[in-house]
């Protein structure tokens, strides 16, 4: 098994690169044309060619494996593994020219626990990778959540649900109580990003509703390898690939996020 995820994780690493030139190239040619899937969800030709890119590369190494793309859908058999992708997550940053956008890979066998994942910034060449038991990196350098245990001293990461208006007066009354209870908020415009900042440290807790599991499979493993903790934000709704309500953290201040969004 160590030597399977060692190859999958070689293979998520080239993917995420050779996207990443893809991407940038496409980013230095002007105005971006982008099309909407549904509300605030947006998509261009980047998204899909990034996708097709790494499906290639995956299938010229592992062509029994199952595919979880954003764009394109599920497909193949999982008994032999699955890979989540999300081709260009924070694509309104990328047509916007906001440089906080990422190349997120994530491969598992059981559904929902990633063995392998690999986040790519190319806008500011950070590559985050990690695999099950060793460990999390950054451009080859090992990584560790933040020692922050008070949650006063905390900066946390809350991102409205822009794709589901009607949640945001219930997310909002959350929200404030973690404001008023935490040093600060930021929200970068991608959930693979944020994950990977709290991986790293940077960050030290994270409040989401109704992402994809394509957006957060690979900051997921991250954040586990590096010392962090991941969870559904409701007891009673388990994280699908169809929606995810997430409570990310540090893991020492994980508790006390769990009882804010849930009193």
């Amino acid at each position: 098994m160590e030597d399977l995820i060692a190859q999958h994780l070689e293979v998520a690493l080239s993917a995420a690169k050779k996207a990443g030139e893809l991407v940038l190239a496409a980013g230095k040619t002007g105005t971006i044309a982008f099309t909407s899937k549904h509300t605030n969800d947006f998509v261009t030709d980047t998204d899909k060619a990034s996708e097709k890119l790494i499906i290639s590369i995956i299938k010229e190494r592992f062509p029994l494996d199952a595919i979880f793309g954003e764009e394109t859908g599920s497909s193949g058999n999982s008994e032999h593994g699955r890979w989540i992708i999300d081709p260009i997550d924070g694509t309104t940053n990328f047509f916007r020219s906001i440089p906080n956008y990422t190349i997120s890979i994530a491969w598992e066998i059981e559904k929902h626990q990633p063995l392998v994942g690999v986040v790519f910034n190319p806008r500011q060449n950070e590559l985050f990778w990690a695999s099950k038991g060793k460990g999390a990196f950054l451009n080859g350098a090992p990584i560790k959540v933040s020692e922050v245990a008070d949650p006063a001293l905390a900066l946390m990461v809350c991102v409205p649900p822009h794709r589901r208006h009607e949640l945001s007066d219930a997310y909002f009354e959350k929200e404030k109580r973690l404001f008023a209870a935490t040093s600060d908020i930021r929200s970068f415009g991608s959930c693979a990003l944020e994950l990977s900042y709290i991986a790293s440290g940077r960050l030290d807790g994270y409040y989401e509703l109704c992402l994809g599991y394509y957006d957060m499979a690979a900051g997921m493993i991250l954040v586990q390898e590096a010392g962090g903790k991941v969870a559904s934000a409701d007891p009673l709704q388990l994280l699908t690939d169809e929606r995810c309500d997430l409570v990310v953290s540090n893991g020492l201040i994980q508790d006390w996020i769990l009882h804010m969004v849930q009193v």
